[in-house]
């Protein structure tokens, strides 16, 4: 393995931090939180903040992701672009059920979240965000793709991203895992019960190219707490997602394939 810099690293985790907090965050809890000495969050924080990255809030001294930051996000965006029509039709979605929508795109072997459309609720599944694509287990997302592929692929992929236990509802065996995936094949959608996030529950389903293998999946995040009344009908609308998405796909290769 070649040389990590430690240095390099604590910055990169430093702003994974900021980004997934709330607010912005005081020195001392980052530290803390990071397992870092105040002098060497300091000087972490310090440099990020000089090259725009990281932003000090001037009345309360606390830190929070900088404007410059943005760039990445949209470098990324530039890297692997969503069609419009995909984009579309996650807005739908979130808009048809009220509650976050997630799109995720099948780029090499990672199923990788590229659109993410927030309800006025602002239910966050912590940990998500554009660009994640790890435990593919415990998401709906991941489920969904997953159970459309060949099952030495899923063996392959967990053998180098052994599943982690999450929460208590995580599946982590194989055989508990390989029989779920045959459920969401056959059922034609996956479920999240809490296997991601304590209090909030995942249903996705996947889409899929011209020749039959799955190209990515959508999926709505619901809080658990009223997961069971609106069950069907965010299945439902998922379900139609998925189909539209297909659709959607299909037309965009045609006319790549006569450009």
């Amino acid at each position: 393995m070649a040389e990590l810099l430690g240095t390099v690293r604590r910055a990169l985790r430093v702003l994974d931090y900021l980004a997934d907090a709330e607010e912005p965050v005081p020195i001392k809890r980052l530290a803390a939180e990071l397992g870092l000495n105040i002098s060497s969050a300091y000087h972490v924080v310090n440099t990020l903040v000089v090259d725009g990255y990281v932003a000090r809030d001037e009345r309360s001294g606390a830190y929070g992701v900088g404007a410059k930051a943005a760039r990445l996000g949209d470098a990324y965006g530039r890297a692997w672009p969503v069609e419009p029509e995909l984009r579309a039709i996650v807005g739908a979605l979130g808009a048809r059920t009220g509650e976050n929508a997630y799109l995720a795109m099948l780029h090499g072997k990672d199923v990788v979240i590229t659109d993410i459309v927030e309800s006025r609720q602002r239910v966050r599944v912590h940990a998500l965000h554009r660009g994640y694509s790890g435990d593919l287990h415990a998401r709906a997302l991941g489920k969904a793709v997953l159970a459309h592929r060949d099952a030495s692929a899923v063996r392959e992929h967990f053998a180098k991203n052994p599943p982690r236990r999450i929460t208590p509802r995580t599946l982590v065996t194989m055989t508990a895992i390989e029989s779920e995936l045959d459920r969401v094949r056959r059922r034609g959608y996956g479920e999240d019960l809490e296997e991601f996030c304590e209090g909030v529950c995942c249903v996705g389903a996947a889409f899929f190219a011209r020749d039959g293998s799955p190209a990515g999946s959508v999926s709505v995040s619901v809080p658990s707490f009223r997961y069971r009344a609106v069950r069907s009908a965010v299945r439902d609308a998922v379900l139609d997602a998925a189909r539209a998405a297909t659709t959607a796909l299909d037309a965009a290769q045609r006319r790549f394939s006569r450009g």
